[in-house]
């Protein structure tokens, strides 16, 4: 090899390390001066605004340039009108990532597909905060106190919006083991089903987990004025076992409507899910995905956690991506048996 060779060698060597170099200070810088928002897709108070509220305090440390963080409240449609916005108006940059209903992410596998103005997988997973199982709960006033109560007895339930955890799964319940709750739907967010029982306007409720409940109701559940009726999933964990708590999944009728239960309810692992819009960049990606993953194992975060009584099981963002193409590579033909178990009578 010649001198003039290898001086051009030595000057691409060069080249492409300072340039790696310039790519790298530009990742750091990229947040610097910038503000994050993160869309929360309920109203404020609630499960799902608590924990984006949550995450909102801490990640912005825990990214290059240390932005500040702005959470903004974007309700409707069952939680579709953050996410439709997020995945086709919100900068393509990672300065707005969302918080989303879990039904959202499977709505184009299980749901109304043309209701769904936004292709699931092509959305950047960034993390989960929690998953956990959902409830059904009634007032102690109410006829029926008991899982095999509601198959005889009427149960009249509060919900949110078409497609939100409190519609899909007392429908999903009155096709899959013959229940007899009656919807009634249209309230902004889950705190407001909560304080329609309280007033006693409806009944009860179903499709929250623990940590949405805190407050009020775990004081009135403690004075046996609100009681949990049953858990929806089938799992066996501590408060099935300490609680004595039936599982919704023990009265499927067979093994196919057991199999859908479980596909329907696998959503719950996930229940705190956030997201970025597709194709942001992969460098806001992987700073998106550390940040996420170091702020929930900050003891900080875990300190506020404890004090407004959020349970966190998080999930990273590689985990979420494979347990939504796991779901969407699921055959048709269970998925359409899925989709009718979550249809409304007419």
């Amino acid at each position: 090899m010649n001198a003039s060779s290898s001086g051009l060698r030595t000057l691409a060597v060069v080249a492409a390390l300072a340039a790696s170099a310039i790519g790298a200070a530009h990742a750091q810088d990229f947040y610097k001066g910038k503000n994050l928002t993160i869309l929360i897709p309920s109203t404020p108070s609630g499960g799902y605004d608590s924990y984006a509220r949550l995450l909102a305090r801490h990640i912005g440390r825990h990214l290059p340039g240390q932005p500040d963080v702005i959470p903004q409240n974007m309700p409707g449609a069952g939680g579709k009108v953050a996410i439709s916005f997020l995945a086709n108006a919100a900068p393509k940059d990672g300065t707005v990532i969302a918080g989303a209903y879990p039904q959202t992410l499977t709505e184009g596998a299980l749901g109304e597909r043309e209701l769904v103005k936004f292709d699931t997988r092509a959305l950047t997973f960034i993390g989960s905060m929690n998953g956990e199982p959902y409830y059904c709960f009634a007032r102690a006033d109410a006829a029926a106190q008991s899982l095999n109560d509601i198959r005889t007895k009427e149960l009249i339930v509060g919900a949110t919006g078409h497609g939100s955890s409190t519609t899909v799964s007392p429908v999903l319940l009155n096709n899959l083991i013959g229940s007899k709750f009656k919807v009634i739907t249209g309230y902004k967010g889950s705190a407001e089903v909560v304080l329609a029982v309280l007033r006693n306007e409806v009944q009860g409720w179903c499709g929250m987990g623990w940590s949405a409940i805190q407050g009020a109701v775990s004081t009135e559940i403690k004075k046996g004025a609100i009681r949990i009726l049953f858990q929806e999933n089938g799992d066996t964990n501590e408060r099935v076992e300490t609680m004595k708590l039936d599982r919704a999944t023990d009265l499927a009728r067979n093994d196919e409507d057991r199999r859908i239960m479980d596909i329907i309810y696998s959503q719950q692992l996930y229940g705190r899910p956030f997201l970025a819009p597709p194709r942001i960049p992969d460098a806001r990606t992987k700073e998106l995905r550390a940040a996420f993953n170091a702020a929930l194992a900050d003891p900080a975060l875990a300190a506020d956690a404890r004090r407004f009584n959020l349970e966190l099981r998080p999930m990273t963002g590689e985990e979420l991506q494979a347990k939504i193409e796991q779901l969407y590579s699921t055959s048709e033909a269970v998925l359409s048996r899925a989709r009718t178990a979550l249809e409304p009578p007419k």
